[in-house]
């Protein structure tokens, strides 16, 4: 995306009002008083003169060539002014208007019709249903934002003008200010990723914030993310996202748009906040350069239940309370009340004035096993709050280690919030909100160096079965036939069963008699989920029962099916320590794998199988292409984990191959793009091996 798009030397406004309270109004004003040097031009036939400007009936009427127009008037009236502005040979447009896709059908072939024409024009959009956009860099501000805390060196991207609004009062507050603010609306041409390839050239924006209710690309998003050398905090509420297709699968009430949302968010090593308020703290932090090194908190406290609540937090995070080295210990014990507690978490008293505050924070800040202190004070009767908010701004003057400052209350800490926050320290009145933050810097800061990016090209193979794949393919998600479902996984290393497909008792005792025990079951096309109409048989072990289990389930495949021949699916037993289910949702069409294809691609989840998966949900995710070592995370914040590395003396069970078997998973899923959905559950894992016993894989288009 060029530039200049937010930096145009002229600008027209059509719908340009002298009635104060109209947002075309607004946008004008903020445009004039904001200190824009460009050429302003209002546009209405209405009026021959606007605050103090020459009005213009259309913007055919102005002899100067134009770079920019913004448009605010009804949504049937814009497309006309759209032909004029290609026309006019403008360079980019700004529609302010709603009423486009975001009402319906018809607002949404307008906006695809007007989308069209400026494309074709060869003229960017922003928009429309947008709030406008700020660049404070160039004393830019078209918008009908209220307020604007002027120039900063984050960018904020939002597809929410509202959203904008409220962040921008809460920088105003705080004289928190902006490199850009870009409202994107319903993104009908320049969306998130050319706005955060655009900042990340930019050397006056330091770090990059998002609120997204849908992604546009969201592989490109990742790849982004993963390449970019500055931060990325996002907020992608889970509500307004559109559920993954619902087919019947496991794999559907398992997997939401969040969970791909969160794990692309995650792959990228983005920063994901889950509050408006907690965005604005983190763009904060990332601002002043309040990043932690490391895990390691010292915690500084006038009063020991707060100082316990943190501890509990700390670990929740995945952060390391410090173990004080003996040489701070000593000064504590020197310079604080015998009573007081000189163990992490530090207890200072109830009676604590600044100067016991000061003494402590100063001592651990001196501990190289101190990463970030956690001040915590309670307002108590003596407590000089003042006093000790100059403590800590006195010391977060003279250290890069940050400190974060939870004063508890609300109206007798205010003068001492007051003064940190004009110093720019960090400071809550949540403990375990901070704790979070911290977390989550934590983690992006650890994660930068990770490096081993994964690209489809480098694990796609030739699907030699694509074309039995195709011929399945219908207008809605439909499963695999088994017999091609077991020759892809085998294509692709999958250990299965041995096993038949057939209607014929005669060819199903030939096969079993020399494997007994089997298992016999409903094929997939037959019946997906086999256990809810009791079309599973365990662990048959003499003809007889076979015979007598055949028939049994012919029958009951019959009543649901009306065939009165069906496939029946018999398998080898296989037994196992563990049961684990592997499933996967595709988020974008059958082309995500390709340059031009939009969309995040499969999200793999892991975790505990068995018949009871949906009630466990004991389910990770990652979101492929992906490296082995994020499998091994994944599964590692399972409750599985503890049973595959050997729980209270048990064997330790094939971690290696399932991870195998995770990788010529992800594999077969690049390879055959086509798969909507997977769910293989159970695979059956031991000591020394994993099988995949119930596979079944919907396809679509």
């Amino acid at each position: 995306m060029n530039a200049d798009i937010l930096n145009p030397r002229s600008i027209a406004i059509v719908g340009a009002s002298t009635n104060p309270k109209k947002i075309s109004t607004i946008i004008l004003q903020n445009l004039v008083s904001g200190g824009y040097n460009g050429k302003v031009y209002p546009v209405n036939p209405k009026y021959e003169e606007i605050v103090g400007r020459k009005s213009y009936p259309s913007i055919l009427s102005i002899e100067e060539d134009l770079d920019q127009v913004c448009i605010v008037i009804p949504s049937h009236l814009v497309e006309e002014v759209i032909d004029q502005c290609i026309e006019k040979k403008v360079k980019s447009v700004v529609i302010i208007s709603a009423g486009f896709k975001e009402t319906g059908k018809e607002g949404r072939l307008l906006e695809e019709g007007i989308a069209k024409k400026l494309k074709n024009a060869n003229i960017r959009l922003i928009g429309p249903n947008s709030l406008g956009y700020i660049n404070n860099n160039e004393n830019i501000n078209l918008s009908f934002a209220r307020k604007n805390p002027g120039s900063g060196d984050i960018a904020f991207i939002s597809q929410s003008g509202a959203l904008c609004t409220a962040i921008l009062d809460m920088a105003c507050e705080d004289n928190f200010g902006f490199s850009h603010i870009i409202s994107i609306g319903n993104k009908a041409d320049i969306f998130e990723n050319e706005l955060i390839e655009m900042f990340q050239n930019d050397e006056n924006t330091k770090a990059i914030a998002l609120y997204m209710e849908e992604f546009s690309d969201g592989k490109e998003f990742v790849k982004l993310a993963q390449a970019s050398k500055k931060p990325l905090v996002v907020i992608a509420p889970g509500s307004s996202e559109k559920a993954v297709e619902a087919i019947s699968s496991h794999t559907g009430s398992l997997v939401s748009s969040y969970d791909t949302i969160t794990t692309a968010i995650n792959k990228g090593n983005a920063i994901q906040a889950q509050s408006s308020v907690e965005l604005y703290n983190i763009m904060k932090l990332i601002s002043n350069e309040r990043i932690p090194r490391g895990k390691k908190i010292a915690v500084v406290s006038n009063a020991g239940g707060p100082g316990i609540i943190a501890t509990d937090n700390i670990e929740k995070h995945g952060l390391i309370l410090s173990e004080l080295g003996e040489k701070t210990t000593k000064k504590l014990l020197k310079e604080l009340p015998s009573a007081s507690s000189v163990k992490n978490p530090i207890d200072l008293l109830g009676d604590a004035l600044a100067d016991r505050f000061e003494q402590a924070i100063s001592i651990c800040e001196d501990d190289k096993e101190v990463d970030s202190i956690l001040v915590i004070l309670t307002p108590q009767l003596i407590t000089d709050i003042v006093g000790t908010a100059r403590a800590i701004i006195k010391i977060q003057n003279k250290t890069s280690k940050p400190i974060f400052a939870c004063f508890l209350g609300n109206h007798d800490i205010k003068s001492g919030v007051n003064l940190l926050k004009e110093y720019n320290i960090y400071t809550s009145s949540n403990i375990e909100a901070t704790i979070e933050i911290i977390g989550k810097l934590v983690k992006y800061n650890n994660n930068i160096a990770k490096k081993d990016v994964v690209e489809v090209k480098d694990i796609k193979i030739s699907a030699k079965h694509i074309d039995k794949v195709k011929e399945c393919l219908s207008s809605e998600a439909v499963i695999l036939p088994d017999d091609i479902t077991e020759s892809i996984l085998k294509e692709h290393n999958i250990v299965i069963p041995e096993q038949i497909i057939t209607p014929h008792i005669e060819n199903a005792i030939e096969f079993s008699i020399n494997r007994f025990p089997v298992v016999m079951k409903a094929t997939s096309k037959d019946l997906a989920h086999k256990t809810d109409f009791k079309a599973v048989h365990l662990d048959i072990r003499t003809i007889s029962e076979f015979e007598s289990k055949f028939y049994e389930l012919r029958e009951a495949i019959s009543k649901v099916t009306g065939t009165t021949s069906p496939d029946i699916l018999i398998q080898e037993m296989v037994k196992s320590n563990t049961e684990v289910f592997i499933g996967a949702t595709r988020q974008g069409d059958s082309k995500i794998y390709q340059d031009k294809g939009k969309g995040f691609g499969h999200l793999l989840a892991i975790g505990q199988g068995g018949i009871y998966t949906e009630v466990y949900k004991d389910i990770k995710h990652v979101l492929i292409p992906t490296n082995r070592e994020d499998m091994l995370e994944a599964i590692s914040e399972t409750r599985l984990s503890m049973i595959v590395d050997g729980y209270r003396g048990r064997p330790t069970l094939a971690k290696e191959k399932l991870l195998d078997m995770l990788e010529n998973i992800q594999r077969l899923l690049v390879s055959y793009p086509h798969i909507i959905s997977m769910d293989i559950n159970p695979v059956m894992l031991t000591e020394d091996k994993v099988v995949a016993v119930d596979a079944k894989l919907y396809i679509k288009d």
